[in-house]
């Protein structure tokens, strides 16, 4: 059986040490320990739980809980190199490359009791694929999904498409029961029918939801949790706080600020894990002055990418160049973006329509110090070439809101892949049609789009990687968001968790998780 995987040449591997991290704090069992049954854990976090419904979300917040319930036919194995069975125990290509066959688990049952078949994978990788969906374009190939029997699915492809394996462990393409059970798409995102480890109990949006065992999991013996809780903490202090004092277990990205004070704590740990965050400053290009290049790149230039690292990163990271990862390799690191340089800023702003400056808001999540400490700095170096920047402060929900609707002027985001292949990230932060337009900047190039497009129809993957070069160079050229820098994922956590050790593509896979009395 000939079965295509993605290669594993990631020049991230050990991404966390070449970020400056000092050292890797994950807290193990001994190999004699034998994991626990049992527990109840919190998990704190700035942002909301959004939707349940697999093909609707863009925001981690809600991607990340949705791997929790749902399967996919793949998972990404933890170290990004490739992917692995999940609802599927195998699967190949056709010698002329348009076809992958899937053959699935047998006795897989959804938590309503139905079994699970390839009728069921079939709806849901169409449901995915409508334009309704943020992530049609990652299912943009598959011209048809046929089902020879009820535990074979074939995907039909028009040109070869070398990410199908990697575009199939992807949460978007989450395996829901056929026609939702009967439900709406909206009952069903309030009352979600997975295969996952574990199950909706409660939710309250914007305040948390709860999370019980799925007593019948396919995979024998997990979760090991009883159940989790992601409760919304927009303020980084309080979430610090609390975990130090035991009303919560894990703080989803602490303030680097609250490091050390962690760490001295005596009850919470620090881990950093390997990677493929970016962090950007957000120009909404729909908007003028930021429509014109001249300006994005008087921004650009004016941002000391160095002291952000220092001050706000507390060296925890590195200045970013491509706007893809190093994680990937895909990256291209011959990109070093725009120097910081207040005289080549002025130079490229004297160009502009605006060349004495201009007025503008950057927006920031309320209870982040990060993103308040890094509004200040920029604000205080753009204000040197005349930009006076006022400082809006909203509601992490309402950040969220106003970049995927564009009503802001600028902004901090970041992206994480979720799929071992770089299809999915250099479109989705590189492409308007990607899913996030272009990660909210809104910038539209249609010869990227058609690089991207023909890189995807290539099994050869340096020959995919010359045209990924070339996408980051003429993206880097428009600068429609400014790469700020690359960081590890940082968690905050209590020392009687055990196991739980984030993907580069960001994953939790919190049914590996457990915890000691």
């Amino acid at each position: 059986m000939k079965t295509t995987r993605v290669t594993a040449r990631l020049a991230g591997l050990a991404v966390g040490l070449a970020l400056g991290v000092s050292a890797l704090a994950v807290t193990r069992a001994s190999a004699a320990d034998t994991p626990q049954k049992g527990g109840d854990l919190i998990m704190l976090r700035a942002e909301q739980l959004r939707t349940l419904l697999p093909s609707q979300p863009t925001d981690n917040a809600s991607i990340w809980p949705i791997e929790e319930v749902f399967n996919t036919l793949l998972v990404p194995k933890q170290d990004g190199s490739g992917v692995a069975p999940s609802l599927a125990t195998s699967w190949e290509q056709s010698k002329d490359g348009l076809d992958w066959t899937f053959h699935l688990r047998h006795g897989v049952k959804f938590t309503n009791g139905q079994e699970m078949t390839s009728k069921d994978v079939k709806f849901s990788i169409e449901e995915t694929s409508k334009p309704s969906s943020p992530f049609a374009f990652i299912n943009a190939a598959i011209t048809k999904v046929t089902t020879p029997d009820a535990y074979t699915v074939v995907i039909h492809t028009a040109k070869p498409f070398a990410p199908l394996p990697a575009d199939m462990a992807i949460f978007a393409n989450s395996i829901v029961p056929y026609d939702y059970a009967g439900m709406t798409p909206e009952a069903f995102s309030k009352k979600p029918i997975g295969t996952g480890p574990f199950m909706l109990k409660s939710w309250t949006p914007g305040v948390e939801a709860t999370f019980e065992r799925n007593p019948n999991y396919w995979d024998k013996g997990k979760p090991y949790l009883d159940s989790i809780t992601f409760k919304v903490v927009a303020d980084s202090n309080t979430r610090a706080n609390e975990v130090q004092g035991g009303q919560a277990q894990i703080d989803e990205f602490p303030a680097f600020s609250s490091i050390t004070a962690l760490q001295n704590s005596g009850t919470a740990k620090i881990g950093t894990y390997a990677s493929s965050r970016v962090d950007f400053l957000s120009i909404n290009t729909q908007k003028k002055p930021f429509d014109n290049v001249d300006v994005r790149r008087a921004i650009a230039s004016a941002v000391d990418k160095n002291t952000l690292v220092k001050v706000v990163l507390f060296g925890h990271g590195k200045p970013a160049g491509a706007y893809m990862s190093p994680s990937s390799w895909s990256h291209d690191p011959s990109i070093t973006g725009y120097p910081y340089d207040l005289k080549a800023a002025k130079a490229f702003l004297a160009k502009s329509p605006v060349p004495d400056g201009f007025k503008a808001t950057i927006t920031v999540a309320s209870g982040n110090s990060d993103q308040q400490t890094m509004a200040q700095i920029i604000q205080a170096s753009l204000a040197k070439l005349g930009i006076k920047i006022t400082i809006q402060t909203l509601d992490p929900s309402a950040a969220y809101d106003a970049k995927q609707n564009g009503n802001y002027d600028m902004g901090f985001s970041y992206d994480t892949t979720d799929i071992v292949d770089p299809d999915e990230i250099i479109r989705f932060t590189g492409s308007y049609d990607g899913g996030s337009h272009g990660l909210y900047s809104f910038y539209k190039n249609k010869e990227i789009d058609s690089w991207i497009a023909k890189a995807a129809t290539l099994n050869d993957q340096d020959a995919r990687q010359k045209i990924y070069f070339k996408v980051e160079k003429a993206w880097n050229e428009a600068q429609p968001l400014v790469p700020l820098f690359y960081t590890p994922e940082l968690y905050a956590y209590a020392s009687n968790v055990h196991d739980f050790h984030p993907f580069v593509t960001g994953n939790y896979n919190l049914a590996d998780v457990w915890m000691s009395k």
